[in-house]
């Protein structure tokens, strides 16, 4: 398959203010990788290696990998052994591995602290380790691969060498690779794939236009309770990293929401004056009976009943949420036409930011120092695989001529035995590839558009494409490292900090709390160490710019 890696330029330009005369990485002109330059202070190790192709044979070795997100078990198996794609891997590498993941119902961060202070480390870890990556090395859990990963893992390291912003999103500030990254093909497109939504055939038979503004989005949600009954709702956890607080100047909506302002500098966003704007909007929605009283209990499954009920006309939700709520409007014949709605502005045009980044994950798989020296070969293969060509297509597809096969235009296509599925498409893929949700892989845009419908892609593209210059610019990003005694600072602060602004932000909206209160919401924040939490991420960040 060929990869459109037009990420590159994408990416480059949406972190252009991050990419600094000191970055790491060397590319050419023609943007093809060159020899490295970024070895360690110390000699590359020189490997005597056996290594010929996929499969390796390795089926001696056996690796133990622990899986806490992602790529995890699907709940239609009970075991790994029953899984397509977790037995696959093992075929396609030649390797055999011991799949380890969080038992199901158990929080996987308390799974994660559990398993890193048990006495017996998997060889792999794959979990959100990013941040904290240089206590897990200085603590002797994970491994260093700098003086390994070009002899190792070439694959990798040579699309790490591809462009300079992944290559500085996957070291330390020290220089020191640590693991295998998840990037999404086309970066910022596959990264936008939650949004507003709306009943198309509703807006066309009030004679309405798509809302644009916020004060036209009034107008659509008071019409469409007087029609129809229906308020503006959706799942929580779809609403509360964004929600449309951008039409306010706003970055975030409930949770603990970091983010670099238009300066350079670190902020907290519902700190900020526009956030309280933006609860002063959401609260006149719930006192007027507009905005769904049952929001901060839903999840997906209840979003897409409500939306199939016609209980809902507005709403923001994932792609593939969408392409369920039409597949059922389809099954029910209700007439129902959920499409994509661009993000709202305030009045005056504003538009601060939408859901979005760079398509660089906050996930990795890393290799424990339980893993021993004479499995650290393997280890890297086996994740090398990944980025290879052929690698790329399994993560994403699965096994070639099972789950899927080329089509007459010579591109990736599922068979039946995905399509036919009774669990559905969304759920069957995750049974056969590894990509689907987030992998220490290439997630490909194509797989996006097979699971997909022709109109949740437009809905992303919607999105996408008009808001580009404020996808990404105002994110925290997720290769930013801390040291070990600014990780255990905030450990100690972030928790109790995050609890209390998302539960101030439920009270602003139900007026529990009275929005007059808001100065000294401020105030207890920073009563409770937010003035610390923002200068380690500020010097943390600055760390990451001189890379």
């Amino acid at each position: 398959m060929k990869r459109r890696l037009l990420s590159v330029l994408l990416v480059v330009v949406m972190l252009a203010a991050l990419v600094m005369s000191g970055c790491s990485g060397d590319k050419g002109s023609s943007g093809t990788p060159t020899t490295s330059t970024d070895k360690s202070s110390t000699e590359q190790k020189t490997t005597e290696s056996t290594f010929t192709g996929y499969p390796m044979n390795k089926k001696d070795t056996k690796l133990t990998w622990w899986v806490g997100t992602g790529y995890t078990l699907n709940e239609a198996f009970a075991s790994y052994e029953e899984s397509p794609f977790h037995m696959g891997l093992m075929e396609q590498t030649g390797v055999t591995i011991e799949w380890q993941f969080p038992t199901a119902g158990t929080d996987p961060n308390q799974a994660f602290n559990l398993m890193l202070a048990s006495e017996d480390l998997p060889d792999i870890i794959f979990y959100s380790v990013m941040s904290d990556i240089e206590r897990y090395m200085e603590e002797g859990i994970v491994r260093d691969l700098t003086d390994y990963m070009e002899a190792y893992s070439p694959a990798y390291y040579k699309f790490l060498k591809s462009n300079e912003i992944y290559d500085k999103f996957m070291k330390t500030d020290s220089g020191k690779y640590y693991g295998y990254g998840f990037f999404r093909e086309d970066g910022g497109w596959n990264d936008t794939y939650l949004g507003p939504v709306i009943r198309k055939d509703w807006l066309d038979a009030l004679g309405l236009e798509a809302p644009k503004t916020i004060s036209d989005w009034d107008k659509v949600i008071r019409a469409f309770k007087d029609k129809y009954g229906a308020v503006l709702s959706f799942a929580w956890s779809r609403f509360n990293t964004t929600g449309i607080s951008g039409a306010f100047g706003a970055y975030g909506a409930i949770n603990f929401q970091l983010y670099i302002d238009d300066n350079g500098k670190v902020q907290l966003a519902q700190a900020q004056k526009e956030w309280k704007d933006y609860m002063a909007k959401l609260n006149e929605w719930w006192r007027n009976g507009l905005l769904d009283q049952d929001v901060m209990t839903m999840d997906d499954a209840a979003a897409q009943t409500k939306a199939l009920n016609g209980k809902m006309g507005i709403s923001i939700t994932s792609m593939g949420q969408l392409t369920n709520w039409r597949s059922d409007a389809e099954k029910a014949g209700n007439g129902a036409e959920w499409i994509g709605l661009q993000y709202p502005t305030g009045d005056d045009g504003t538009l601060s930011m939408v859901f979005g980044g760079y398509g660089i994950g906050n996930v990795a798989a890393v290799i424990t120092t339980s893993c021993p020296d004479d499995k650290l070969e393997t280890a890297m293969r086996v994740l090398d695989y990944a980025y290879t060509d052929e690698g790329h297509l399994y993560w994403n597809f699965g096994k070639k001529g099972v789950s899927w096969d080329y089509d007459e235009n010579g591109e990736p296509a599922y068979t039946e035995l995905v399509t036919n599925d009774p669990d559905g498409l969304n759920n069957a893929i995750s049974k056969y590839g590894g990509a689907t949700w987030s992998g220490s892989c290439i997630q490909a845009t194509k797989l996006l558009y097979l699971k997909n419908s022709k109109a949740s892609v437009e809905a992303n593209d919607l999105w996408y494409y008009p808001n580009k210059e404020v996808t990404a610019k105002w994110v925290y990003p997720s290769g930013v490292t801390l040291t070990t005694e600014e990780s255990n600072t905030l450990d100690e602060l972030v928790s109790s900090l995050s609890t209390y602004v998302s539960e101030m932000a439920v009270n602003f909206i139900t007026g529990a709390e009275p929005l007059d209160k808001f100065d000294q919401f401020v105030e207890q924040l920073n009563k409770m160490g937010l003035p610390t939490v923002l200068k380690i991420r500020q010097e943390a960040y600055d760390r990451f710019l001189a890379r």
